[in-house]
Formats: structure tokens, sequence, C-alpha cells
């Protein structure tokens, strides 16, 4: 757990508190917040790996909506081809949809990563 968890639970130990005490409060603490930065660090891991996506699914047509009714169960673009596919076409719909896409990404990623930073600053 490092040198800065040992004298947490010494301190946890000097202050009288019993080894299930200790173990529940600042062992169980400690680990979380590890485990969260863990889970930001995939996640940042993961939305980097939008480049290769682009070229494995490059042409997927899958869309959303079929026929004007929710396509639940069928295949659908990700965001990042959707972005692609979308920046260079001429039409200006087109092109607001993929700035659109993009900021979706954008802000996805942003509200994981102040989440992940919000838990793993929690005090112990």
């Amino acid at each position: 757990m490092g040198m800065g968890a040992t004298r947490w639970k010494e301190a946890a130990m000097g202050m009288g508190w019993t080894r299930s005490q200790m173990v529940g409060r600042v062992v169980v603490s400690i680990v979380l917040l590890r485990m969260l930065t863990g889970v930001r660090l995939a996640v940042a891991r993961a939305s980097g790996a939008t480049a290769p996506l682009l070229f494995t699914a490059l042409l997927s047509n899958g869309w959303i909506v079929q026929d004007g009714a929710p396509a639940r169960l069928a295949p659908t673009t990700l965001l990042a081809v959707l972005m692609y596919n979308f920046s260079g076409m001429p039409f200006e719909n087109q092109s607001e949809m993929a700035w659109a896409a993009a900021l979706v990404l954008v802000l996805l990623v942003l509200a994981l990563n102040l989440r992940g930073h919000g838990l793993s600053r929690r005090r112990v």
C-alpha cells in the first residue's frame, strides 16, 4: 500500500482503534481510492482508443433509427466513426452532426474524469 498507508495504519492503531476498525476505515478507503484511479486511467485509455476503431469499424452503416422507429437491437455506428464520416461531407447538417458527436464525446470523457477525480479526492 505504500509508505503513507503504513503511517495511516499506525496512526489508527495508536488512537486505539481495533484491527477491524482500522481495516474498515483506513485500508478499505485507501484501496477504493486506488481502484478508482485505475478505473479513471482505464476510461482515459479506452477513450484514446477511438483511432483504431476508425480503421476497424469505418464502413459501419448502422443507424439508431430505422424507418422512423428506434432500432433497439440493430447494430449502430460509433460516435468516432460518425464524426469521421460526417466531417468530410459537403452538407452543413452532417458537418453539424459531426461537431455534435465530438462535443458528446468530449463531455462524456470530461464528466467521467471529473467524477473519478472527485471520488479519488474523498478524504479518508
